[in-house]
Parts: structure tokens; sequence; C-alpha cells
């Protein structure tokens, strides 16, 4: 039986460090015990002829990289004769603006998609998105690597002690937290109780960070000893302990891609979750049970949080189920061989 050569070529920044999404969607599940015996993988920044039956390309792969970049790419590759998979879970073809960086990001991708032997996507929403590019689409949703989890027990709170509110995110969610600020000022001048409200990472613009200064009660902002993911997930589901984890999403279109990846986090941490009632959460959530929906109003996520501020015992129940989903549906212990399908279809052809 012949075993291929899997060379993975993942997004990495100006530093030359792996996005966290590259860790998550390559880097953790082609690597993972489960699926060892299926392939040879090589994790690389660069190409430079490495011989290999096929070669994964992560979103937009390198930090320089243009639209003629990638189509250099893809001609290498072809006169080596490998597979191309392109793998993405972004709707980045939706980047708002004009500005040259997102038009060059979406060139890449528009060129990469075009080009793919197959694509593999993160949700059924970018598989739609994409169909009018590429009918060669495999959707693997996202799994978190056990390995990285440290499972804290469940603690059940006190009813009189303060409740600390949640929420973690890349630097580029301004306007999803943005949502909850009215709610959380509201909640701040009916709740007898004290609240806190902890953040990681989530924003660095000095405007949204002023807004956010001004709630009625503390604010801490969480910083983790390092930003690599294989490092950054141990520390937060082992330090972080949050009564309420809130994921607040703004109905855009690029958002609408997106994948319930915070959901799994929130799992994974043992904090039970509020949830924009969105798709991307609405498909995976199980209202009342694995966490609450709100709709994209104050009202609606003053009741929510509210609910589980009051109820301590449903707080427990909630996280409880989402750690269960998570652990017997989610991780890649269970998942990573759904990587290695779609990949030996692709190269099957």
């Amino acid at each position: 039986m012949i075993i291929p050569r899997v060379l993975a070529l993942y997004e990495y920044s100006a530093v030359g460090l792996p996005h966290g999404s590259a860790y998550i969607r390559l880097l953790q599940p082609l690597t993972h015990p489960s699926i060892s015996g299926r392939f040879y993988v090589t994790p690389s920044p660069v190409y430079y002829g490495q011989a290999a039956e096929i070669v994964v390309v992560d979103r937009c792969w390198r930090p320089d990289c243009t639209a003629q970049m990638a189509a250099a790419l893809v001609a290498d590759l072809r006169r080596n004769a490998a597979k191309l998979v392109y793998q993405i879970d972004d709707d980045l073809l939706a980047l708002p603006g004009d500005d040259p960086a997102a038009q060059a990001k979406r060139e890449i991708v528009a060129t990469f998609l075009g080009e793919a032997d197959g694509v593999i996507v993160s949700t059924a929403a970018l598989r739609a998105r994409y169909a009018a590019h590429t009918a060669r689409i495999a959707v693997v949703a996202n799994a978190l690597d056990e390995r990285l989890l440290v499972q804290a027990e469940i603690a059940l709170p006190a009813v009189t002690q303060r409740v600390v509110l949640g929420y973690m995110g890349t630097h580029t969610h301004d306007a999803d937290l943005l949502l909850l600020l009215s709610a959380l000022t509201e909640l701040a001048h009916t709740i007898n109780l004290p609240l806190e409200l902890q953040i990681v990472g989530a924003t660095a613009n000095p405007a949204t960070l002023a807004r956010i200064s001004q709630l009625p009660f503390p604010v801490t902002h969480l910083t983790p000893p390092a930003i690599e993911y294989p490092q950054f997930l141990p520390w937060f589901t082992g330090n972080v302990r949050w009564d309420i984890a809130l994921a607040p999403l703004a109905d855009t279109p690029f958002n609408r891609a997106k994948s319930d990846i915070k959901f799994l986090d929130y799992a994974a941490l043992g904090a039970p979750g509020v949830y924009s009632d969105l798709p991307v959460y609405a498909a995976t959530v199980r209202h009342g049970q694995t966490g609450l929906l709100a709709a994209n109003d104050t009202a609606s996520w003053v009741k929510a949080i509210r609910s589980l501020i009051e109820q301590p015992d449903l707080r427990r129940e909630l996280a409880a189920n989402a750690r269960r989903y998570l652990y017997s549906e989610r991780i890649l212990a269970v998942r990573a061989t759904a990587w290695a399908d779609a990949l030996e279809a692709i190269w099957r052809g």
C-alpha cells in the first residue's frame, strides 16, 4: 500500500509563527496519532520542490503572498505532479473594504479556489459560498486536540459571590464585543451581585478599549504567557475560570460562514456560554442544554445572562453538557479521521 507524502504549507505571521488557525486546521489534526499511519506529513512555511503527493495550502499561506505568487506555486506543484488541496476556514472573499490588503487576500483565495484539486472548508456555509468557484469541496468541522486540553473541575459557585463574565477572541472582534456593552451596563444596574468582565485578546483598538473601560464594574485583560496555540490552549483551559462565557457575533456576510470554534473553546474551559443566535452557533448549541442562544439585541442578552447569574445549577448543567458533547464528538481523537478521509479522497481523485 502506498502511503502518500503530505506537505502542509501552513499560514504564518510576519515573524514566522504559524497562525492559530493553522494549528487547529492543519498542524494538530494531520499529526494526530489516530491517523499517523495514513500519511507522511511534513509541515513547512515554504515550498522549494519538496517531494510530496499532496500539498495542502492554508488560507493565504505567506504574509507577503500575492495572487501572482499563488499562481506561481500552483505552476510549481503541477510540474512536480502534486495534488493541490486548499484549506480555508473563513470567508476571506467577503472581507470588507477596498484597501489593498483586503483586495490582495481576495485575489489569493480566488486563485487557490480555482486551481485546487480539492478544497477543504470548516462549515457548510463556506461550502455553499465557494461552490461557484469549485465543485470539489469537502466540509471537515473544527475539532480540538485533546492533548492540549486541561480538564479542570466544573465548580458550582456560591450564589453570593462575584460573577465573572468572560470573552476570548483574536484581536479582530471589536464589533462583536461592542454588541454587549449596553446589556452589560444594564445588568450592572439591575443585578445585586458584583460583576467582573475578563477579556482574553479580542481587541487592541484604543477606542474600543476606552468604551469597555467605561463599564460600571471591573474589567480585567488577561495576558497569556505565550501566544502560540499549543501553549495558549493549555494555559486557557488550565488557568481561566469564568462563571459565564460570552460569544456575541455581529451578523455580517463574513461572520455568517464562521465556525463554532468558540463554543468548543468554552466547552473545554468548563464554562457555560451565551452565544449569538445565528446559524454559526444555532446549528450546534442546543439552547437550554449545552448553552443559551441570544438574539443580537440588548434585551435578549440581558435575559440570557441574568438567567445564568440567577441559576448557578443551570450554569453547571450547561457546562457539563457542553463538555460532554465536546469530548464525545468534537475532539481529534474522534475527528482526525475526517481529515484523513478528505485528503485521501482528493488524492485518489
